[in-house]
């Protein structure tokens, strides 16, 4: 496995991962949701962030975005979650920070469950405000 830096060429396929693995993760948000906000994922998020992706047998398999000290996604393809490729992600951003903060649904608990085993801490619970669903801010220091 590879990771660099997200190329303009990836985005297209990078997004298409965002969406599948998204519509999976937070199964309890409208597929409405996820597939309205494809176009500013590949136009502004993606753009705009720090992103790198992870390529295995020249197909990306998975991503990392960050903004600043905000870890802004983190998504593995579907079939292949449990192989530590996030793991492998996450230390990759780590090795270039000194502290993270993320946000994730209250229900996404595989996503919970995968920070805290990273050393990540529950720092608030707040509501996000495009779904109305509660989130968990976490943080996790060097």
């Amino acid at each position: 496995m590879k990771i660099r830096k997200l190329e303009t060429k990836d985005i297209e396929s990078t997004v298409e991962l965002w969406y599948k693995t998204s519509v999976i993760a937070h199964n309890f948000i409208s597929t409405v949701y996820w597939r309205k906000n494809m176009e500013a994922m590949a136009t502004i998020y993606l753009p705009n962030s720090e992103t790198f992706v992870s390529v295995q047998n020249e197909r990306i398999v998975g991503f990392i975005s960050m903004s600043e000290n905000y870890l802004a996604a983190i998504f593995v393809d579907n079939e292949l979650q449990g192989k530590g490729i996030g793991k492998t992600l996450l230390n990759f951003i780590k090795k270039k920070r000194s502290t993270i903060q993320l946000k994730v649904f209250k229900k996404n608990i595989q996503g919970i469950e995968f920070y805290k085993s990273q050393n990540f801490n529950v720092v608030s619970e707040n509501t996000d405000e495009d779904t109305g669903e509660l989130e968990y801010l976490m943080e996790w220091n060097k």
